[in-house]
């Protein structure tokens, strides 16, 4: 069963890359999101640990939930900020008079702020999961991976250059995935 989760977790872990390509990116990330969610789940059962599975589903969801309530509340703003620039008559080559009418009335930015908020509390339940089967596995650098998802969420303020630091923990997830050993070593007592 442990097997089965590092395999689930290994494959799930790699398959952003594929990103890249155009039709398989969306699916992809589909992909990816469930095998790692039945990673955590298998692990949670292997080391009869629930908070794995149980913080690094928040993790997921939360950003997801955010993201969808946060564009709703985005295309309400765009879509006030256009009927409000069409009855003024709006000069499409005036894209600070856009700018400015989209950020008026603070449902965009409010929309933006769900988002990242989103984003930082799925990170810090990724962060919990990941710290639960560190301590369980004995491998911490899923721990360090799952600090630098919550760095890098809060990061995001800073210009975006929190994404840089999620792309490192990222690539640390990855190893710590391929640290992890499938049996525990058998250690040999003296007679």
């Amino acid at each position: 069963m442990k097997k089965q989760a590092i395999t689930l977790g290994r494959i799930g872990i790699l398959l952003p890359i594929a990103g890249f390509i155009p039709i398989l990116g969306s699916v992809a990330g589909l992909a990816s999101f469930i095998l790692l969610l039945m990673s955590y789940h298998q692990f949670s059962k292997v080391f009869e640990n629930p908070p794995i599975f149980k913080k690094t589903l928040i993790g997921y969801l939360v950003p997801i939930i955010a993201t969808i309530i946060g564009t709703i509340v985005i295309l309400i703003g765009a879509g006030s900020a256009l009927v409000t620039l069409s009855s003024d008559g709006f000069d499409p080559e005036n894209m600070q008079q856009l700018i400015t009418v989209l950020f008026e009335s603070g449902v965009t930015i409010f929309g933006l702020l769900l988002l990242l908020v989103g984003t930082i509390i799925g990170a810090y339940y990724m962060f919990q999961g990941l710290k639960a089967l560190a301590a369980s596995s004995g491998v911490k650098t899923f721990r360090t991976a799952g600090l630098l998802y919550f760095i890098g969420a809060i990061g995001l303020l800073l210009f975006g250059l929190g994404a840089f630091v999620m792309f490192v923990a990222w690539i640390i997830h990855v190893v710590a995935y391929f640290s992890i050993q499938a049996e525990e070593p058998i250690v040999e007592q003296a007679v």
